[in-house]
């Protein structure tokens, strides 16, 4: 049986491998997994004003699929509506991969040089792979 949290922890310290490598800064896991109220989010950069919160998840199926179009339980939709209030101000990224897949991230602000890129309403949400969006979006986020 799969230790769901163990799954969780480990898709945290993927995207922070990920986020480290592609912008340089020092992401930690946010302790006690976002339960502080101070911090929130999964991710964070420790003694630095925070313009991101970060979600990470790690799922067994992919939550692309026609859900997304016919239900309001669709997880990405949960998920990204949830981020977007617990952001307020903040830019919210949610980063997610589901077994085997390579990672997927959802922003905001529309992509300015990457042009494969899906778009999510009414939520506005953009989705790419996380780390084309790493390599070629990054700079316009910081």
């Amino acid at each position: 049986m799969v230790d769901s949290k163990a799954k969780g922890n480990r898709g945290e310290y993927q995207v922070r491998d990920l986020m480290r490598q592609y912008t340089g800064l020092q992401w930690e896991r946010t302790p006690a997994s976002g339960a502080l109220t101070y911090l929130k989010g999964d991710l964070y950069i420790p003694n630095t004003q925070q313009k991101f919160v970060i979600e990470v998840k790690n799922y067994k199926e992919s939550p692309l699929s026609d859900k997304v179009l016919t239900s309001t339980t669709n997880n990405l939709n949960q998920w990204w509506s949830k981020l977007v209030h617990q952001a307020n101000t903040m830019e919210p990224l949610l980063f997610w991969k589901y077994d085997r897949s390579k990672w997927f991230v959802g922003t905001k602000k529309q992509p300015t040089t990457l042009k494969k890129y899906l778009y999510m309403h009414p939520n506005v949400c953009y989705i790419m792979i996380a780390e084309e969006f790493l390599k070629e979006e990054w700079k316009n986020y910081v």
